[in-house]
């Protein structure tokens, strides 16, 4: 079995139909199911894509996903620690010249943690992380 953590916007695109990555993003998790494979969900990826989810489709499809995420096994919940907080804030700090947010920074630093260099993501800054490979891999845009 892999692991891998997953970020707001490859949840978003599963979801959303009219997301560019949508057909990309629903036929790698289709393939990830079928190898009994797991997503590790951090908090803070859960509370950007809640947000997100409610802005853009709705609080009925936000709630809706929000109840995937936390009763699907496919999804574990990574809870955040004290030391966790510590680590993503000095990433936050160290690579202030790129522009990456606050919750790509705390995958990074789970990444680390947890030893998983995977993360299903469609987000161009984690291809400028060290030692993070994106998943599905697909041509840079």
């Amino acid at each position: 079995m892999r692991r891998a953590l997953i970020d707001t916007g490859a949840i978003y695109a599963l979801v959303a139909a009219d997301d560019r990555h949508h057909a990309t993003a629903a036929a790698f998790t289709e393939n990830w199911v079928e190898r009994r494979n797991i997503f590790l969900l951090p908090d803070l990826v859960f509370v950007e894509t809640m947000t997100l989810m409610k802005r853009r489709l709705g609080p009925a499809v936000a709630i809706r996903v929000g109840r995937e995420l936390r009763e699907n096994p496919l999804f574990v919940w990574i809870a955040r620690t004290p030391a966790l907080e510590q680590e993503t804030w000095s990433l936050f700090q160290s690579y202030d010249d790129k522009g990456w947010s606050y919750t790509d920074c705390e995958l990074l630093a789970l990444s680390r943690q947890l030893r998983i260099a995977e993360v299903f993501s469609f987000d161009e800054h984690f291809r400028q992380m060290p030692g993070i490979k994106c998943l599905p891999v697909v041509p840079s845009s």
